[in-house]
């Protein structure tokens, strides 16, 4: 049975000096210390999904300092168990877990268009879709990427909002006001 559990900054630097850094392009990668620094503010969760004491995937989750829509950071599945309904059920332990303080998980996916792989990107949108997201028309591009916005509610019903809004109010609490000017920027289309 799967279960989530909170990391610990130790388990936090094994976590990305090891899955994340083998789950994820350098590019993508915040630097580690931005992680520990947002965790210690209280503006960041690092979840484990552990199944019979081993883990079978992580979440990244940053929480707004204001309004209850959080952002599915990092998201990923040991490559030893994907492809077993694992994501799927790791998604809706998320869903439940941030219930009371989220009325949804924002997640970014590279846009199939402007993806080096556009079916891989295409895969991924339908991963999460068939997960109960939403595709939102929100296109961003942050640090040379091209992503498009999905919404997965935490409760039974999707919530309506400003998805642009609030994912440029979530990057400006996770990056310096010259990081965010440099590298975020709403496509509009």
């Amino acid at each position: 049975m799967l279960n989530l559990r909170v990391l610990g900054d130790a388990q936090t630097r094994l976590l990305y000096g090891h899955q994340m850094c083998r789950d994820f392009p350098q590019s993508e990668l915040k630097p580690l210390s931005s992680i520990l620094a947002m965790r210690e503010r209280g503006e960041y969760d690092v979840l484990g999904a552990f199944e019979n004491g081993v883990m079978a995937g992580y979440a990244l989750v940053c929480r707004p300092a204001q309004g209850r829509i959080h952002l599915l950071d990092y998201f990923a599945v040991e490559p030893a168990v994907r492809g077993r309904g694992r994501g799927t059920a790791i998604l809706q332990l998320l869903r439940a877990h941030y219930r009371e303080s989220a009325d949804a998980l924002m997640i970014e996916c590279e846009r199939p268009k402007a993806a080096p792989d556009e079916a891989a990107a295409r895969k991924r949108i339908r991963f999460y879709t068939q997960a109960g997201a939403q595709l939102t028309p929100v296109r961003i591009w942050l640090f040379e990427v091209e992503y498009s916005i999905l919404v997965l509610p935490c409760g039974e019903e999707m919530p309506r909002g400003d998805w642009a809004g609030q994912m440029l109010g979530l990057y400006r609490q996770m990056l310096q006001p010259e990081a965010y000017a440099r590298n975020v920027r709403l496509i509009r289309a």
